[in-house]
């Protein structure tokens, strides 16, 4: 049911809507035409390409209806309950689908930028790759909604209910997959910064460390974009402990640095013992002598041999171990306290 055809009045350069020759602006008798509209907002109605755009149909009552690809710019919709609608690819630019229920909707792909979506039912509605920027969320409720990949700049997050990390997943058991639209780097911050933000208001402290991780992320990206040298910090940050929210990096980068040291060790044949020089060093003694250097400890039963190489990469072993150790608690005290 695409239109393509213009308003019938002089001058105006807007599209008609559908089932009319005027635009929203120009038809004569409003309260008609959106009654007419009603009628055939029906159960599996074909409105594919549909032109609504500004019209007012608020309270619509239908299910399955296809509106792919249908404008409904700045229409208002408020109070609507479209079960298990086709808005694939809509352009909805500021419609106005206030305290709607929306479950089962498919929205992928459409344009939501300022749409508002205030006290919205979204249950099971999938709108990944949907843009939403600016948007007004407050109220809405999104358990089970896929947001994946979703532009979500400066929306109103306000009192979101069942807004998770699991949302931004392309499915609910991938959640490592959880991202919103990327690809603006600048905007990408500023969103999960708002994730973050919603998520610590709300107590949910393990999604706001996600949120956070990828908020530095993506500043570590701008970073490297203004080839500023602070990118080289930033990113062994992010390697080591996922910009102290990842405390599982620095135990993994630390049995590393212990086997790497140990190889090593065992290589250049730098160990001896201090109690006898005839000695035959195993691989386990130098793992051995590898993790009490990386620890600290020192037991002195094993040492670098009288070369100032070896003694040079023992405390080098040692100064990492030292930091590692200190990261890991810093990260655990962050990661696990109330923020």
């Amino acid at each position: 049911m695409a239109d393509s055809k213009r308003c019938v009045r002089d001058g105006c350069k807007t599209s008609a809507l559908t089932m009319s020759d005027s635009c929203w602006e120009h038809i004569q008798d409003k309260d008609a035409y959106a009654e007419k509209i009603k009628n055939i907002f029906t159960d599996d109605a074909d409105l594919k390409g549909a032109n609504f755009e500004k019209a007012v149909l608020r309270n619509i009552r239908a299910t399955r209806v296809n509106l792919s690809g249908a404008n409904l710019s700045q229409a208002d919709l408020s109070g609507a309950h479209l079960f298990d609608t086709d808005f694939q690819h809509a352009h909805l630019l500021g419609v106005n689908l206030s305290s709607s229920d929306l479950t089962h909707c498919d929205f992928r792909g459409a344009d939501m930028t300022r749409a508002d979506l205030s006290g919205a039912r979204l249950w099971n509605a999938n709108l990944m790759n949907a843009a939403l920027a600016e948007a007004d969320i407050s109220c809405a409720d999104f358990w089970n909604a896929n947001l994946h990949n979703v532009k979500i700049w400066r929306a109103n997050f306000e009192n979101a209910k069942a807004l998770t990390r699991r949302n931004f997943a392309s499915d609910p058991h991938l959640i490592w997959t959880s991202k919103i639209s990327e690809e603006g780097i600048l905007s990408a911050e500023e969103a999960y910064r708002g994730l973050k933000s919603h998520f610590l208001t709300t107590g949910m402290y393990d999604d706001s460390g996600w949120a956070s991780f990828k908020e530095k992320t993506m500043e570590r990206l701008l970073l490297k974009r203004k080839k500023d040298l602070r990118y080289i910090p930033s990113l062994m940050m992010g390697m080591l402990c996922g910009y102290g929210e990842k405390p599982a990096r620095i135990i993994a980068t630390a049995f590393s640095t212990i086997l790497f040291y140990s190889v090593l060790y065992y290589l250049l044949n730098a160990v001896t013992s201090s109690g006898s020089g005839s000695y035959l060093m195993s691989a386990s003694d130098y793992l051995y002598y590898s993790t009490v250097t990386f620890t600290t400890v020192g037991y002195g039963d094993f040492v670098p041999k009288a070369n100032a190489f070896f003694r040079l990469l023992a405390a080098s072993e040692a100064f990492i171990g030292a930091f590692l150790m200190g990261l890991f608690v810093f990260t655990l005290a962050r990661k696990y306290s109330a923020r």
